[in-house]
């Protein structure tokens, strides 16, 4: 939809801001999830020209629903298409996501909206949480994690 423009803040050797009216600031590949750049070139006193790069992310996402089951839980999510190819689900017994008790599943489709996980502990509390992810060439980006919610097995 919108290009994406991250702010830029140029300083000289000696830490200084300088002024916008010094440079002039060209964005490209900007449109889309992947690598952006932004070409800053200087004008006036100042004179050269450096060219930087940044990521986009996919949209972010967040946790529509938890239903606890027998041993098990059902999580549901936002839908979102827009340059989303799909969906990694973590949960956890640990509200901090540590590493060895944390599970991490990858939903391929964005189509996809809900996840049954099973064989749990009984009675026990999961920490759950959900973010989008977009594959360009062989590369993967993601959004930041959604707020993490709980659910209690039966």
């Amino acid at each position: 939809g919108k290009r994406i423009k991250a702010p830029v803040v140029v300083k000289n050797t000696a830490g200084k801001t300088i002024a916008p009216k010094y440079y002039t600031l060209t964005y490209s590949d900007n449109l889309y999830v992947g690598t952006a750049k932004v070409k800053v070139a200087f004008k006036g006193r100042y004179s050269g020209s450096k060219t930087l790069k940044y990521k986009i992310v996919p949209p972010s996402n967040s946790i529509k629903a938890l239903t606890a089951g027998t041993k098990s839980f059902t999580a549901t999510w936002t839908k979102k298409t827009a340059q989303v190819t799909g969906y990694q689900i973590e949960y956890s017994r640990s509200k901090n996501f540590e590493s060895g008790k944390t599970v991490r599943k990858r939903i391929k489709s964005a189509g996809t909206v809900s996840l049954t996980v099973t064989g749990l502990a009984k009675g026990k509390t999961y920490y759950v949480r959900v973010r989008t992810y977009k594959t360009v060439g062989s590369k993967n980006y993601v959004s930041p994690w959604s707020a993490a919610k709980t659910v209690k097995t039966k």
